[in-house]
């Protein structure tokens, strides 16, 4: 019974880690497409730009440093 808990555990653990790098995909695709689009649009001030820029880049150096801690 031990061998069949462990397999669940690692076929569950292994999906969750397919959906989360998945959804984390699209998440990232969805903020580089709203970047590039806001970097386009000549209604949006360039200083908030500048800004969306350097908090998705802050964003991505947390989430990596957080990553190292596990």
């Amino acid at each position: 019974m031990k061998k069949k808990n462990k397999l669940n555990e690692g076929v569950f653990d292994a999906a969750k880690r397919f959906s989360d790098a998945f959804f984390d995909g699209l998440k990232m695709n969805a903020t580089n497409k709203a970047l590039e689009k806001a970097k386009k649009s000549k209604s949006i001030p360039p200083n908030i730009v500048q800004k969306m820029g350097e908090l998705d880049k802050a964003a991505k150096e947390l989430e990596k440093m957080l990553k190292e801690l596990e």
